[in-house]
């Protein structure tokens, strides 16, 4: 074989290889443990108290399996009057990293970590990390404009928070049969 003709070959090949696919593989997909933890701390601070610490636990937990199960790509379903299919964008989990990484240097110039600081401080962190970020409202799902603003997104647009609200088991998000939804819901307990 020449050598103009390998690489010819080498050429037309490298054209053709999923070369992005290897980038986007290379990005981490799991929030590290020190940003689970500061996503613990903060918790707290923007979902509701009465949900109690294993409840706010447990949802952050839900939160972190979100990311962990986030797909490039996957084709969304378009609402009423919009035509085209969109798709999930690019995994939201290196920005999420890096802004924890922000929250937490911010609460140490503060003096303090996240947890030790006061409410009022922590509210002006967060205002000032929103305002960074451009979120302006709370987005009807997680988006990635910043973990905070997803992580109530994630909550308070969920099932849960809605039969919370209610405090009844109204399971807005889960398939029922007919004859239920002809009833009043069951009081929560």
């Amino acid at each position: 074989m020449k050598r103009r003709t390998l690489l010819q070959w080498v050429g037309s090949a490298a054209a053709v290889l999923p070369f992005e696919r290897i980038r986007l593989l290379a990005q981490p997909r799991d929030l590290a443990p020190e940003a689970v933890a500061l996503l613990r701390d903060i918790a707290p601070t923007v979902l509701p108290s009465a949900l109690g610490a294993a409840r706010l636990a447990a949802t952050v937990d839900a939160f972190v399996a979100w990311t962990r199960g986030y797909r490039e790509g996957v084709p969304m379903t378009h609402g009423y009057g919009h035509p085209r299919l969109q798709r999930t964008g690019a995994s939201p989990v290196p920005a999420y990293g890096l802004q924890l990484t922000a929250l937490d240097r911010a609460a140490r110039a503060k003096g303090a970590q996240w947890s030790a600081l006061a409410l009022e401080t922590r509210r002006m962190l967060l205002d000032d990390a929103f305002s960074k970020a451009g979120v302006r409202n709370l987005p009807p799902r997680p988006s990635g404009q910043h973990v905070v603003a997803d992580l109530m997104a994630f909550y308070f647009r969920s099932s849960d928070a809605n039969d919370d609200c209610y405090n009844a088991l109204i399971n807005r998000e889960v398939c029922r049969p007919i004859q239920v939804t002809t009833r009043r819901p069951d009081a929560k307990s």
